[in-house]
């Protein structure tokens, strides 16, 4: 392996609260993530996140709270890059929806989009790959780009 690639809530973070996050401060990095993260890139593994941030369709944050969460959560790992989807093609029936993220995409997870995007980005080849996650949906979109999965309690010990 040569790029781990990790979801973000409930993989890498949680929320503070009971609701989730809408800025940094509301989210915490997990039991025995920093550890595990920074023993891998001791190894030389390149480190991304990809997460669907599908909030963003349903009017629950705005894409700017979502990149700010996101960038934060990449902070905290030290990772090398990150994407996320703010699409979610179900939102469009709520009225407080946000019409240009509420449509389907190739980002979406169990779609694959992020997780190529992240494969070509850094050169490696889909065998090259792990993706780590805590969801179905993570689990497919691992199957479909090609890329090795585990279950984030598996891989962290949680």
């Amino acid at each position: 392996m040569k790029l781990v690639i990790l979801d973000k809530d409930g993989t890498v973070v949680k929320y503070l609260g009971d609701r989730p996050a809408n800025t940094p401060e509301e989210q915490v990095l997990l039991p025995g993530v920093s550890e595990k993260i920074s023993w891998l890139k001791r190894q030389g593994y390149k480190i991304a996140l990809a997460s669907n941030q599908g909030g963003v369709a349903w009017g629950f944050i705005s894409y700017a709270q979502a990149s700010a969460l996101m960038a934060d959560a990449a902070a905290k790992v030290g990772a090398d890059a990150y994407r996320f989807c703010p699409h979610d093609a179900r939102a469009i029936r709520k009225p407080d929806a946000v019409a240009e993220y509420a449509v389907a995409c190739k980002c979406r997870k169990p779609e694959p989009g992020m997780l190529i995007e992240l494969v070509r980005q850094f050169e490696v080849t889909p065998a090259e790959t792990l993706y780590v996650g805590d969801r179905e949906e993570d689990r497919d979109a691992a199957e479909r780009a090609g890329v090795r999965f585990v279950w984030a309690h598996e891989f962290f010990s949680f």
